[in-house]
């Protein structure tokens, strides 16, 4: 929006003085505006609330992003590439193949398992432990388990297809489908997130939107007035721009307090899930970089609706 002309008053003043009374003036709108909506406390109340459960299910996505993301390492088996040995693969093959293969741009990481590594591994986690110490040989082969460096199913397509033919590997096992089924998921669930976020933004435009309408509406005669002695738009259109912007600031509040309330709610027996899984997972809230982002994605959408309904309204002033 254009800086409005200086008035008559502001006229033959200097920068710090107009400074000073443009300043003034935005604070007496702030505090006009906050004046406006204490006086219709049940119907301010209504349009917070209404806000404050729009604003609420992104906040809440955000904060169960943040509790799963505790387990992204866990994925780490999705994106593992294992390549099985020749059992008479002399140790000079092994060390040229692991140096080959972390020497690969795609690979992140190289680990070797002996056969006598794979076996106490499979006994510890199988419980069969006595059938393998009855065995006369290990029937397990050493194994390298390469760390690809990202997610995608290509990737683990191109190491495998790289290294598959190399003298001494015998088998290379790839779950394709399940990297294939995450991806696909991570897509899913972003897309998801953003078109929820797009459709409460607006939801929240068109809420404060309203509410400046019918605020516009029942000053429509004062507006009229202003227009006629040669109040400027930006002048007449600060006091609803302020409105809108508490509305949206005070609804994320709201919004802030319920999500509180939810979480303190769940954090018992989210806890309790958790400890299952180990004790370095705790149930995490919204810190104070996402609080930030409420409050103030609150405010800029509050001011951004009644900057759009100001703006369809005053047209018919011209």
């Amino acid at each position: 929006m254009a800086a409005a002309p200086r008035s008559g008053a502001q006229r033959g003043q200097t920068p710090a003085a107009t400074t000073r009374t443009v300043l003034g003036q935005h604070l007496d709108s702030a505090k006009d505006a906050l004046r406006r909506l204490y006086t219709q406390p049940l119907n301010s109340l209504m349009n917070l609330m209404v806000i404050a459960i729009a604003l609420l299910m992104p906040a809440l996505l955000f904060v169960g992003g943040q509790n799963v993301a505790q387990f992204g390492h866990s994925l780490d088996e999705t994106h593992r590439i294992s390549f099985y040995l020749h059992t008479d693969i002399s140790p000079t093959q092994i060390e040229t193949l692991q140096h080959d293969l972390s020497e690969h741009p795609l690979v992140a990481g190289v680990n070797f398992i002996s056969a006598r590594q794979a076996a106490e591994d499979f006994a510890q986690w199988s419980g069969l432990g006595d059938v393998i110490a009855s065995m006369d040989n290990n029937p397990l082969p050493p194994s390298l388990v390469v760390q690809a460096s990202d997610t995608r199913v290509e990737t683990a397509i191109a190491i495998r297809d790289a290294f598959a033919s190399r003298e001494g590997i015998r088998l290379v096992t790839l779950d394709q489908a399940w990297i294939e089924r995450l991806n696909s998921l991570l897509n899913l669930v972003d897309r998801v997130v953003i078109a929820l976020i797009l459709v409460l933004s607006l939801a929240v435009l068109f809420i404060v939107g309203n509410a400046i309408r019918t605020q516009f509406a029942a000053r429509e005669a004062e507006v009229r007035v202003m227009t006629l002695i040669g109040a400027t738009r930006h002048f007449i259109a600060r006091p609803f721009l302020y409105s809108g912007a508490w509305q949206g600031l005070f609804g994320a509040v709201l919004a802030w307090l319920l999500l509180q309330a939810l979480l303190l709610l769940l954090r018992a027996p989210a806890q309790t899930l958790l400890a299952y899984y180990g004790e370095q997972y705790h149930f995490i809230g919204l810190n104070g970089t996402g609080v930030a982002v409420l409050l103030m994605g609150g405010l800029l959408l509050g001011w951004a609706g009644a900057w759009l309904s100001v703006s369809r309204h005053l047209a018919r002033f011209q």
